[in-house]
């Protein structure tokens, strides 16, 4: 029979020895996970591009002068990430940006609206962005001010495709669109329904249309750029970065759009909105924001939220397409065949 090992005092204090050790590395990996986390040491805390051109600076200026009611939440209550990276050690937790980009969309996201208008003839659309998905920018963490309104579904660009979406029927609802002009200070670009003999590449065969009273048809495109000294329109819509703790770091961008009375600066209506990335294998900085998610149910579709808001003429379609099948005012003068 083996006699049992016996424990002598000094083997007993090594032992406690080794897990003393192995406790206090653990608890220092673990403190320093939590708390030792110095920006431009570990990461870079840059901020967004500011525009240069007179005319986008001056609607940047413009967005983010605007004073929400204090009805909307300023910011999400206190988000403990020292603890968030305790829990991110756990097999299957949430890693901190998906618990920090959780948080913002629980307690801030969504759509805040405090007066809605009858009767909008047109509207105007303050700060066209430029069509970036997929060019650099798209891919950069920190340069892009506003990565929520950037991807599918979004029109807010420049030009024909913005009016596109609200001034040629049967999507859009307006009789025009106005956008700044960028070739003569003070000006601005409207895109009012009308006789269009010469429409831009993409539409020279019409667009399809489904009414009810008159079924599907086959309409031209009904939209014209003209340029005027003054805006006409006195309802507006527009957009901003926001910044919330450590977002660009955890992969989170964050913006708003905002409606407003120009005669006024009221802010009409609101929506907050964020988006999550950093997992994309595909691109070095692991950031596409034009293909990131959005908050669960509170998508970004800026032209939805200007329609709720700003409430066009009613029966403004069911007008024009009662005067399209009676009569030849808006059938183009030639037209090619569909390929």
């Amino acid at each position: 029979m083996t006699a049992p090992l016996e424990t002598t005092p000094e083997t007993s204090t090594s032992s406690r020895s080794f897990w003393k050790r192995s406790a206090l590395a653990i608890g220092g990996v673990i403190l320093f996970h939590a708390f030792f986390d110095i920006p431009g040491f570990f990461y870079e805390n840059r901020g967004w591009d500011i525009p240069g051109d007179p005319v986008e600076k001056a609607a940047y200026d413009y967005a983010h002068s605007l004073k929400l009611p204090d009805s909307v939440p300023q910011e999400a209550p206190y988000f403990p990430f020292w603890w968030a990276r305790i829990v991110a050690l756990i097999p299957g937790a949430p890693s901190v940006d998906e618990a920090y980009f959780r948080h913002l969309c629980e307690y801030e996201a969504g759509d805040y609206v405090f007066k809605r208008v009858e009767d909008v003839e047109g509207v105007f659309q303050l700060r066209p962005r430029e069509a970036i998905y997929g060019m650099p920018i798209d891919y950069d963490r920190y340069r892009m001010e506003e990565p929520t309104g950037v991807g599918a579904g979004d029109t807010n660009t420049r030009g024909w495709k913005a009016a596109e979406s609200l001034v040629q029927p049967p999507i859009g609802v307006y009789e025009f669109l106005e956008q700044p002009s960028y070739e003569h200070e003070g000006a601005v670009v409207r895109y009012v329904r009308g006789r269009n003999d010469h429409p831009p590449d993409r539409y020279r065969n019409g667009v399809d249309a489904y009414n009810k009273e008159y079924g599907l048809r086959d309409i031209p495109f009904v939209v014209v750029r003209e340029e005027h000294r003054q805006r006409r329109a006195r309802y507006g819509f527009t957009w901003r970065g926001i910044k919330r703790a450590n977002d660009r770091r955890y992969s989170i961008g964050a913006g708003e759009q905002l409606i407003v009375d120009l005669d006024t600066n009221e802010v009409l209506a609101v929506k907050r909105a964020f988006k999550i990335s950093g997992k994309v294998k595909d691109t070095k900085s692991g950031i596409w924001w034009g293909n990131a998610l959005w908050c669960k149910g509170k998508e970004w579709e800026y032209r939805y939220l200007v329609r709720e808001v700003l409430k066009p003429v009613p029966d403004l379609n069911q007008r024009f397409f009662r005067e399209f099948v009676t009569t030849d005012k808006y059938k183009p003068v030639s037209k090619e065949p569909k390929k």
